[in-house]
């Protein structure tokens, strides 16, 4: 009767660890030095053709209600609303900094939370080159005098 011990190493070393890598798992998994399989972080939202939603400038939230998008398009423009009015302009992304041009927008009357809000973006927005930062789907720009905004990412951009 044969035994598993008169059979050659090399076949049964190979078929172990074929069978090894069957074991199934995700694909994308990674072991870390403790042996516990993680995931990756969630890609984060790109720059351009994503819709982005203001939260915070210079850490004062959003006013409700009037909430101030953009987007910028991989054509070198950023359109969107200020929470008042729309406004569009040609914008250069180098690098991590981003250069706004000057805008075209609508003219309505603005007062309140709403009309300091378009007054502090249009500013913002203007003040120079901004540093862009991109970190688990929430952008930050921020100007040279560290003035900054963070916007959540919606959907795709249309």
């Amino acid at each position: 009767m044969r035994t598993l011990r008169h059979l050659a190493p090399g076949p049964v070393l190979f078929a172990a660890l074929a069978l090894g890598g069957c074991q199934g798992g995700a694909p994308d998994a990674a072991l870390t030095p403790d042996g516990a399989a993680t995931r990756p972080p969630a890609v984060d939202a790109p720059l351009t053709a994503t819709t982005w939603t203001v939260g915070a400038v210079d850490g004062t939230a959003a006013p409700a209600g009037r909430e101030a998008r953009f987007s910028l398009a991989p054509d070198g423009q950023v359109s969107g609303t200020l929470g008042c009015n729309r406004f569009s302009a040609p914008v250069t992304v180098t690098g991590t900094t981003l250069t706004i041009g000057p805008p075209t927008t609508t003219r309505m009357a603005c007062e309140g939370p709403a009309g300091e809000q378009e007054r502090v973006l249009t500013a913002l927005f203007a003040a120079g080159p901004l540093t862009w930062r991109v970190h688990d789907r929430t952008l930050t720009l921020t100007a040279p005098d560290g003035r900054n905004l963070t916007a959540e990412a919606g959907s795709a951009a249309e």
